[in-house]
């Protein structure tokens, strides 16, 4: 696990949810009346890129142990960035089906397409709301551990 594969994950991740914002925001546009499980979808991608846009930002130029309970940490980090790629790229793929366009009665048929996928979206939702929560966890964890004295943060159990 190198300190530049994190960076390169959030932002491969930061890239992803710009992706698909702008898909569901066009989808929200086209279709007029959009259930609330949409506009939840919609927030929830935007909060978790406004994470991983402080992720980027906090961890540049952060110590990047390799050793330890704290390099482990660092190991999970990119793992679970790994797995929110999988998710984003799921839903991704999920939204384009939902929102093709037809030329007759495109607005209607987008409406009936999404009733059909509103418990899978659903399902997307929580695993980013996991997700976004588990790398904030993990951001405020390991910021607290760069701001430590040098001499405390290595008589901490399990640092």
């Amino acid at each position: 696990m190198d300190p530049l594969s994190i960076t390169a994950g959030v932002a491969t991740l930061l890239g992803a949810c710009v992706k698909i914002g702008t898909e569901l925001k066009k989808f929200h546009d086209d279709v007029g009346s959009v259930s609330d499980t949409l506009s939840g979808m919609l927030e929830d991608v935007s909060a978790l890129g406004r994470v991983l846009d402080a992720m980027r930002v906090s961890f540049d130029g952060m110590p990047k142990p390799t050793t330890g309970h704290i390099g482990t940490h660092w190991e999970n980090i990119k793992y679970s960035l790994e797995d929110g790629k999988e998710t984003l790229t799921g839903l991704q793929v999920m939204v384009n089906k939902v929102n093709k366009d037809v030329s007759i009665f495109s607005g209607p048929r987008k409406l009936v397409r999404l009733k059909s996928a509103e418990v899978k979206i659903s399902q997307f939702r929580q695993q980013i709301r996991s997700f976004r929560d588990t790398l904030q966890l993990s951001m405020q964890a390991l910021i607290l551990y760069a701001n430590l004295p040098s001499t405390r943060a290595h008589r901490l159990p399990g640092f």
